[in-house]
C-alpha cells in the first residue's frame, strides 16, 4: 500500500494547519526549556518504519535528503505519516539552496536541518530564505499544505516564523572555527553536531566521549549555552544517549531506520549462527 493511499484513507483524521502550528511551537518550547527529544533519521520511504517509530515513542523524525535518493513528493507522504502519529518532522534537506529550503516548508515540516554550512554568512542566507518578510524572504503562496491548501489560520506569516525550527549543522572545520559568530546569528534555533563530519574534518576522528573531537564537542557546547542556541548531537549507543542528557543536549537524533534495522538483523543471524555451531 503506497504512502498516498494511507494517507487518502486516514484524510479526515488530519491534524488542522492550526493544530499543526501548535505542535510546531510546543516542540520548539520544549527544545528552548531543555527537554530531551529523542530522533532518528528516516532515510527509507516507508508508511510502515515510520508508523513503528511514532508507536514505539519517538518524539520527531530527520528524513533525510542529504544521502539519499528522497523526492520532495515522497518526503510530503512521509510527513503526512508522521502527523497522524503526532510526531514532529525535520527534514535534513539536501542543500542551502531557496528551492530546497522552500520546498521543505510548504511541505508542511515542523523545520529543517541544513548540512554543509561552512561560515556566518551562509547561515544568515540560509535563515533568510526559511523566514516569510519582514524577518526574510520565503516566498509567500497560501496554496499549499502547510497552509491549509488555503484554510490558513489568522496571522499565519508570523506564526510560522515564530515556529518554524531550524536546525544548523556544526560539521566543518569552517563552521567550528567560526561557531561563536554563527550562534550570534538570530533566527535559528539548534546546533547540530555531525561527529563523523565534523570529526574527519578537524582530522580527529569520531569519538566524542573520549578521543580527539571531545575537546571540540565541549567547546561547541559552552558556546551554545553563552549564546542561548539549543544543540543536537547524533548518538548510536547508550552511552552516548547519557552524554547528551549530562550535558543538557535536548535535539537527540539516535542513528537512523537503516542502522537500526541492520543492527537488529545482524544480531538475529548472529544467534541463529550461534545455534547452528552448537
Amino acid at each position: 500500500m503506497s504512502l498516498y493511499t494511507i494517507w487518502t484513507s486516514l484524510h479526515q483524521k488530519e491534524q488542522s494547519t492550526m493544530h499543526r502550528q501548535e505542535r510546531d511551537s510546543s516542540f520548539k518550547e520544549r527544545l528552548r526549556v531543555g527537554a530531551p527529544q529523542l530522533g532518528t533519521f528516516v532515510k527509507i520511504y516507508s508508511a510502515e518504519i515510520i508508523e513503528l517509530l511514532g508507536m514505539a515513542g519517538f518524539d520527531f523524525i530527520v528524513i533525510d535528503m542529504e544521502h539519499t535518493t528522497l523526492s520532495f513528493s515522497q518526503v510530503e507522504q512521509m510527513v503526512r505519516v508522521a502527523d497522524l502519529h503526532g510526531m514532529t518532522s525535520m527534514v535534513r534537506i539536501p542543500d542551502a539552496t531557496r528551492s530546497s529550503v522552500l520546498r521543505a516548508l510548504d511541505l508542511g515540516a515542523t523545520g529543517i536541518q541544513i548540512p554543509q554550512l561552512y561560515g556566518v554568512e551562509e547561515v544568515k542566507d540560509a535563515v533568510d530564505k526559511a523566514k516569510y518578510p519582514p524577518e526574510g524572504s520565503r516566498g509567500v503562496t497560501y496554496a499549499h499544505r502547510a497552509a491549509g491548501f488555503g484554510n490558513t489560520p489568522p496571522n499565519y506569516l508570523a506564526k510560522t516564523n515564530q515556529q518554524t525550527t531550524i536546525a544548523i549543522h556544526i560539521e566543518t572545520e569552517s563552521a567550528y572555527d567560526q561557531v561563536d559568530a554563527i550562534c550570534q546569528v538570530e533566527g535559528w534555533d539548534v546546533a547540530f553536531i555531525g561527529p563523523v563530519d565534523l570529526g574527519i574534518s578537524l582530522g580527529v576522528g569520531a569519538d566524542y566521549l573520549r578521543g580527539g573531537l571531545a575537546q571540540p564537542v565541549h567547546r561547541i557546547l559552552e558556546v551554545c549555552q553563552q549564546r542561548g542556541k539549543q544543540a543536537g548531537i547524533a548518538v548510536t549507543n547508550e552511552e552516548q544517549y547519557r552524554f547528551a542528557l549530562q550535558h543538557q543536549i535536548p535535539y537527540i537524533v539516535w542513528a537512523s531506520d537503516v542502522a537500526l534495522f541492520k543492527q537488529g538483523i545482524e544480531g538475529i543471524v548472529k544467534v541463529c549462527a550461534l545455534r547452528k555451531n552448537a
